[in-house]
């Protein structure tokens, strides 16, 4: 505390001095009322004081290399005894040749020295408390501190599991469609895997970034939608509406895809016609929503059911911002609804 003190800025230190005056002055007001005599008092208080003060930093070295565990209390009073021995013996040695014998404060000071070594004892044994209290609470501080950093490890490390999970996911989609229509309709295969390139590309390079804005990831959708319309052709429908005031806001990176491509997956489940996929993004408070709508007819055996990419995207979510109720699935009649709630005053900073 003492180190500290003088280490910090000058503001520290005048507050500390003006502490030390104080306790000069009160205990030298106090000598004063016993035997009067403020200017003898003001000297005996200050040799104290400052010896004590020596103390007291001596004191807190040795409890910055040593710190007393279990049941070693002898130990840990041992040192502010031995702290307050020496400064009453220093102090008394120094009044000894400062103080003439005649002079009443020379008796006085004598006649309490047993009063003057237990007041120090005091002191020092109440900045002991304080010096290993303080060593306690930086010690679970730091405990705290490595917990919480193992636990940002290990959530950085399965946002990241799953981000890998998600894009093989989709990779072998796309490679068993190439191969599909490589015999059939070699142009079109070729255009997909240019498409595919371009696509995985964008996805390295936000490997990098932590929330894009929603303008970004409009872009990185609708090149996966490209793939997507290769495979399927005139099949495939897909609309973006966005909110003017939602293409400001920020999404963690590479969170859409995998619910846009499960609504790929199951409104064209088991249905020969057009199928139109609509994606709106909207600002709502504090909150970006994003909503998937894909065709959903139970009778035509389709399973919309919550597979991977629900279930990972869900877990991300909860990693993210420690919630479940961010994704929302809705069953209709005629249509399947997936929504995501992004909170935007979230720190943006963190991983994911």
């Amino acid at each position: 505390m003492i180190t500290n003190t003088l280490k910090h800025s000058a503001a520290h230190r005048y507050k500390a001095t003006l502490i030390i005056l104080i306790w000069i002055f009160g205990v030298a007001y106090l000598m004063h009322l016993f035997v009067p005599g403020y200017l003898m008092a003001l000297l005996v208080s200050a040799i104290h004081t400052g010896y004590l003060f020596v103390g007291l930093f001596l004191l807190e070295n040795i409890f910055k290399y040593y710190s007393p565990q279990g049941r070693h209390y002898l130990v840990f009073l041992l040192f502010p005894l031995l702290v307050s021995i020496l400064v009453n013996v220093a102090a008394g040695f120094t009044l000894e040749y400062s103080l003439n014998s005649s002079d009443p404060y020379h008796a006085f000071v004598f006649q309490i020295d047993l009063i003057r070594w237990f007041v120090l004892f005091l002191v020092s044994l109440s900045y002991a408390l304080i010096l290993l209290l303080q060593s306690k609470l930086e010690s679970q501080l730091q405990v705290k501190e490595r917990e919480e950093q193992v636990k940002q490890l290990a959530k950085e490390a399965e946002l990241y599991q799953l981000r890998q999970q998600l894009q093989p996911h989709f990779l072998f989609n796309s490679l068993n469609s190439i191969s599909s229509l490589l015999r059939k309709r070699p142009e079109e295969a070729r255009a997909m895997i240019v498409q595919l390139s371009e696509f995985l590309r964008k996805t390295i390079r936000k490997d990098e970034r932590k929330w894009v804005s929603v303008e970004e990831e409009l872009e990185y959708l609708q090149l996966f939608v490209g793939i997507e319309q290769v495979r399927f052709g005139y099949r495939l429908s897909t609309s973006f509406d966005i909110q003017e005031e939602a293409k400001s806001c920020k999404v963690p990176q590479l969170l859409i895809q995998p619910i846009l491509e499960n609504a790929i997956k199951h409104g064209l489940y088991g249905v020969l016609g057009e199928v139109g996929i609509d994606v709106f993004f909207a600002l709502e408070d504090v909150y970006l929503k994003v909503k998937v709508i894909n065709p959903y007819d139970p009778a035509a055996g389709q399973a919309p059911g919550e597979g991977f990419g629900q279930r990972a995207i869900k877990r991300r979510l909860y990693l993210l911002f420690g919630r479940h109720d961010l994704l929302r699935v809705v069953e209709e009649s005629d249509r399947y609804i997936v929504e995501i709630s992004i909170p935007q005053n979230y720190d943006q900073s963190s991983n994911n």
